[in-house]
């Protein structure tokens, strides 16, 4: 027999995303029949779908919480920007080696369903497909008691019949309708309170399911929330009890929200009661979310977050309000391939002056992201400076001359690297 010849993680990344979906119409179906090809590896798990924006905090959050608690958990990151990010088991990546034999291993089957689906005229596997049941499959090699799945906009429904997942976490999206009509499934949902025609829908159909349904506000409740040093303090309350000023080492309001969803997930995962408060508090105090707002440096004040859409923008923009009350503030924008043009007019409002560089290449980028500033912002309050390492130190000048000045470096992960390099 002939050996394998080894493939590197990034020709395998690169092989899966060349792959093209066909007749998406049929993906459901693809996605239905796909894990029980492969044996059902989602039966050996509990799965855990999260959907909405903030979806990265509240994995995160309940990854800490099921780790403190000695729960194998396995997370599955839709974003990634590579194979090492997107699958992790017990908050570690799988080695090399084993995503080269997880992928050979796959690669069998893939060879097996794609004739069987064009055989039945369902079209073929795209990259998320692949990714699902790649994750899935290492989910259930390891084991792992339960997976947490970071759910894209784009393929919800299909991931979600895929899964039979044990439970939904649901943040918000003022951008994506909710997919109310999938709560029937899940034995439990936990919400963010969402606008008022899809809170009815989600209520009526959890009822006629029989489905627990939590909503923040209404059987979940955050109340004192108080500043911290690195993040917040917060009572979090669910219909198990009280957990008072629970240390979250994250900035804003909405951050405290998302922790309440992830506590009273992992207590439906966990225990028939309350958890206990010292653990709580030991994973929320030691949780880390690459991307959120973060203090880089000091004199002056400077921050970072990896905010790229209007409404993280926001959310990023108010909580740096709300924990540091800067008297003016710069912002050093770096936009990353995901950014949103329509942020800049959510930073209109919010800065004193937007500075727009970049990370890589010459100035087309920079200067692209410029023209479209302009609309939003006069000459007095916008500078391209393509060279990030330039536009930082001019930001930091800028804020240090002014009393209470701040810095905010934004636009995606790779400016959040950036100002960390440059910055330590």
């Amino acid at each position: 027999m002939t050996k394998r010849e080894e493939k590197s993680e990034g020709e395998i990344w690169g092989e899966i995303w060349s792959k093209k979906s066909e007749k998406e119409e049929m993906a459901p179906l693809r996605m239905k029949e796909a894990p029980e090809l492969l044996g059902s590896p989602q039966s050996l798990f509990a799965p855990i779908l999260l959907w909405g924006e903030g979806k990265e905090s509240s994995r995160s959050l309940l990854d800490s919480l099921l780790q403190t608690y000695g729960v194998g958990a396995g997370v599955f990151c839709s974003g990634a920007k590579d194979l090492k990010s997107a699958i992790k088991v017990r908050g570690e990546s799988p080695s090399s080696k084993r995503i080269f034999d997880l992928y050979g291993e796959l690669t069998n089957f893939l060879s097996l369903a794609e004739k069987k689906f064009e055989k039945e005229g369902l079209g073929k596997m795209g990259p998320m497909e692949v990714l699902l049941c790649l994750s899935a499959l290492e989910f259930s090699d390891e084991p792992v008691d339960v997976a947490m799945f970071e759910v894209p906009k784009e393929g919800f429904e299909e991931i979600f019949k895929a899964l039979d997942p044990s439970g939904l976490i649901l943040t918000s999206d003022p951008s994506s309708p909710l997919p109310t009509d999938l709560a029937s499934s899940s034995p439990f949902i936990v919400s963010l309170l969402q606008r008022e025609e899809e809170m009815e829908s989600l209520r009526e159909v959890a009822e006629e399911a029989g489905a627990c349904l939590l909503v923040d506000g209404e059987e979940l409740k955050v109340s004192n929330d108080l500043l911290a040093v690195g993040g917040q303090v917060a009572d979090l309350t669910t219909p198990r009890g009280l957990y008072p000023q629970v240390p979250i080492k994250l900035f804003g309001e909405f951050e405290a929200h998302l922790s309440l969803l992830s506590l009273s997930t992992a207590e439906r995962l966990l225990s028939e009661g309350k958890l206990e408060e010292d653990l709580v508090s030991e994973a929320f105090s030691t949780v880390k979310v690459p991307g959120s707002l973060k203090v880089e440096k000091s004199d002056p004040l400077t921050l970072s977050s990896s905010a790229a859409s209007p409404f993280k923008t926001d959310l990023c923009l108010s909580a740096l309000e709300e924990t540091f009350h800067p008297s003016s503030l710069v912002v050093v924008l770096a936009a990353g391939k995901g950014f949103d043009p329509a942020s800049l007019k959510v930073l209109e409002g919010r800065c004193d002056l937007l500075i727009v560089t970049q990370i890589w290449g010459g100035k087309a980028g920079a200067e692209a992201v410029f023209s479209s500033a302009g609309q939003y912002f006069d000459s007095s309050r916008l500078l391209c400076v393509p060279d990030f390492s330039s536009a930082l130190k001019k930001g930091r000048e800028t804020a240090l001359g002014q009393d209470g000045g701040c810095v905010l470096v934004t636009g995606g992960m790779e400016a959040v690297r950036q100002a960390e390099k440059d910055l330590s």
